[in-house]
């Protein structure tokens, strides 16, 4: 049922109009009516109707004057105006207040029944048009992220999303650094704020999605590289928040840059955590200490070592460790404690195991040995750390 309000200052024609009509059979409902237009504002603010039938001319304030404040108000109320005064400055007023329709008294029923129905009709309209804009500004998001992913991905679709990002008024800029953030942190989306007001002068565009992002801007790769890596510095300091961000210049191809700098990102593992790498320095590590480190990833909680690992890559235990060292600056098992300890805090931070828990999940058998370790990094034990975290 629609919701009616009634606002005439003569009671006669107030309940002459509630009770004439057959209200119910237009899906009506009077709610209220109003000696004036002021305590008529009042109720239209209360009961929020979905119609308003107003005379013109009424103490305190009148109908026109009502109509105009709900209006810029933006209310989701339509107005008819009735006036017995036949000057073409109430029309003007009535039109310029934004009220559905305008009637002359004395008005016939059928002609009032005709008005409402073609008003309720408009209503519906309005309203139907407002719920599809809605719907529609709701999933611009998930378009924008559909065609930016497009875009980076290359191809016939790629020159397609560029096209479609333009009329979201998405546009990247045509040459310049495609910064790539790789993070399971939740803290993702603000980093990527930060490194937005960091390069705030190069025109930055920015789609964050699940484990990564990546922001395309038109600094220098040497720019975009000295800032980024003054603000993972003050991040290290500030936050337990990890990041990996991996740097391409570009100029035009966008899904190049993308697929490199990723590649870049992909590579560091761990020991680039709160680390720029450039894509002018290539690869960071040579294959068989990438190699090496993607076992630590994958097996970290289980019983590996320097010999395991050696001989799943068919290398000698010797020529592993002195790689290591060179490319590192670490031996293998402080890289190994390095990710247990990472794994460790990601899930002391979630709260959902116990320390022993926490200890076998990242391959301690040890939960004491654990403990130790785990100071030596943080500064307090697993359980002060979790605690904290609460």
């Amino acid at each position: 049922m629609y919701k009616l309000l009634i606002v005439d200052d003569e009671y006669l024609v107030r309940e002459g109009l509630r009770t004439t009509l057959d209200w119910q059979s237009l899906g009506v409902e009077v709610i209220a009516t109003a000696e004036n237009g002021a305590a008529g504002l009042a109720k239209a603010r209360e009961l929020k109707p979905d119609l308003i039938i107003a005379d013109v001319r009424m103490p305190v304030m009148d109908g026109l004057e009502m109509a105009k404040i709900l209006f810029d108000e933006r209310a989701d109320t339509a107005v008819i105006i009735c006036s017995g005064y036949k000057d073409f400055e109430n029309a003007r007023r009535a039109l310029d207040s934004g009220v559905a329709g305008f009637l002359l008294k004395p008005v016939e029923n059928s002609e009032l029944i005709s008005k409402v129905k073609e008003t309720l009709n408009s209503l519906a309209e309005n309203r139907r048009k407002v719920r599809m804009l809605g719907q529609f500004i709701n999933s611009l998001p998930m378009v924008r992220k559909e065609q930016f992913a497009l875009l980076l991905g290359g191809g016939e679709k790629s020159e397609a999303a560029a096209e479609q990002l333009l009329l979201l008024g998405v546009c990247p800029p045509q040459a310049g650094t495609l910064v790539y953030v790789r993070s399971e942190s939740p803290q993702l989306k603000t980093f990527i704020s930060s490194i937005e007001s960091s390069l705030s002068d190069c025109n930055c565009v920015s789609e964050v999605f699940s484990g990564f992002a990546v922001v395309l801007c038109s600094a220098d790769e040497c720019v975009a590289e000295k800032r980024l890596a003054a603000l993972l510095d003050g991040n290290l300091k500030s936050s337990d928040a990890r990041y990996t961000v991996a740097l391409s210049a570009y100029d035009g191809d966008i899904p190049s840059a993308f697929k490199k700098a990723k590649t870049l990102g992909e590579n560091a593992l761990f020991t680039a955590i709160n680390a720029v790498i450039s894509g002018a320095g290539g690869n960071k590590y040579k294959k068989i200490v990438r190699d090496a480190l993607n076992i630590i990833e994958r097996d970290y909680n289980k019983k590996i070592s320097i010999k395991t690992v050696a001989d799943a890559l068919y290398s000698s235990e010797s020529h592993i460790m002195h790689e290591f060292k060179s490319q590192t600056g670490k031996t293998f098992n402080e890289c190994l404690t390095d990710y247990r300890m990472l794994k460790a805090e990601e899930l002391l931070t979630k709260g959902e195991l116990r320390v022993s828990e926490v200890a076998y999940a990242v391959g301690y058998s040890d939960v004491r040995y654990f403990g130790q370790i785990f100071k030596e990094y943080y500064g307090c034990t697993p359980s002060e750390y979790a605690e904290r975290k609460k």
